[in-house]
């Protein structure tokens, strides 16, 4: 198996755009073996998916909510891909493409948004009807939570003007 180049190398790789995973392909080594220096060398491949969750800590705080206990439930999962795709990540997979869909599908269809209220019998992740004071947000915004002050955040909360698929 080949080693990966150098530490200029490697970054020159990845300023010109290539995937860990091409990146290893090219020197026969694992994407993680790629991912794995590329942290070390303080470059954090998935900034999205950070900052989705940065998103639901700041809405439903994991102390207050125990709301990682709920996100393997597909409407935790969805709402997830949407907060990624919302943010703007363009490497999608089919999962988060198809996931991000079925959300933004979800919440036009049904006129909801989304809850998260962990004692309800009809699961933690619950969609209630939307009121005016929601507009175009797809959660229903916690009462006595600030909101967010980053555009970017607010931004990827709301429905998108066309939908997604």
């Amino acid at each position: 198996m080949t080693k990966l180049p150098d530490n200029p190398v490697l970054l020159k790789h990845y300023r010109d755009g290539m995937s860990d995973k091409e990146i290893a392909e090219v020197y026969g080594v694992s994407f993680q073996a790629v991912n794995k220096r590329l942290k070390e060398l303080g470059i954090w491949r998935a900034p999205f998916k950070v900052q989705a969750q940065e998103i639901l800590e700041h809405v439903w705080p994991a102390s207050e909510t125990n709301r990682t206990e709920y996100m393997a439930i597909n409407r935790a999962r969805d709402f997830f891909y949407f907060l990624r795709r919302g943010l703007g990540e363009k490497t999608t997979t089919r999962t988060l493409v198809r996931g991000s869909e079925r959300f933004d599908r979800l919440i036009r269809e049904s006129g909801c948004v989304l809850d998260l209220r962990p004692g309800e019998a009809e699961g933690p992740w619950v969609l209630i009807p939307r009121l005016e004071s929601d507009g175009n947000c797809v959660i229903r915004w916690p009462e006595g939570r600030a909101p967010f002050e980053d555009e970017k955040y607010r931004a990827a909360l709301e429905l998108p003007e066309t939908p997604w698929g």
